[in-house]
């Protein structure tokens, strides 16, 4: 049925809240299965597939993040770049992608240490940075997730010019959320 990957990803979105509020590791398992089969029918140049790998991107690093397999974050990677492969400039989700992947190469950079991984972090979040401008709802999000890589970068090289600006980004994000 033609409706049946929207289905399978409100089921998976629904064991994926009560997971939230339960701690579930069922829920989880159900959530990450429901993400897959979508994924199966949202093939090629499906209009959801972009959708559909940002979902089960997500569900793998919460699993990643409950156990800490590896083999979950190396492909919650994978899916994550695809996912902003379908989202070039313009797209209207390609800062929510372009966050997600940096906050999995973080997590990366936080298990392994490679440098790489901040270093490609932080590219990819100085451009979400710059797609979400001033009135943009999560502006202030993108200058946290910013600043705390910049500050991760700071802990490994010592540079003043890092802390300076998780200072100024952090001094940002507190005016906007000032309301």
């Amino acid at each position: 049925h033609p409706d049946r990957g929207a289905s399978l990803n409100n089921l998976a979105e629904s064991f994926s809240r009560r997971y939230k509020q339960t701690g579930s590791e069922d829920d989880l398992e159900e959530t990450v299965q429901l993400y897959r089969n979508a994924l199966s029918l949202h093939q090629g140049s499906h209009p959801d597939r972009s959708m559909s790998l940002n979902n089960l991107a997500l569900a793998l690093n919460t699993r990643y993040r409950r156990t800490g397999s590896m083999n979950d974050l190396e492909e919650c990677i994978r899916l994550d770049r695809e996912a902003l492969t379908l989202r070039p400039v313009g797209h209207p989700d390609r800062g929510m992608s372009l966050n997600n992947l940096a906050g999995a190469l973080d997590n990366r950079y936080n298990r392994a240490g490679s440098m790489d991984d901040l270093e490609e972090a932080i590219r990819l979040l100085r451009e979400t940075v710059a797609l979400h401008t001033d009135d943009h709802p999560d502006r202030g999000m993108s200058l946290n997730s910013l600043a705390t890589t910049l500050h991760d970068r700071y802990n490994q090289t010592g540079s003043l010019v890092d802390l300076d600006e998780t200072i100024r980004l952090l001094r940002e994000a507190v005016t906007l959320h000032a309301d």
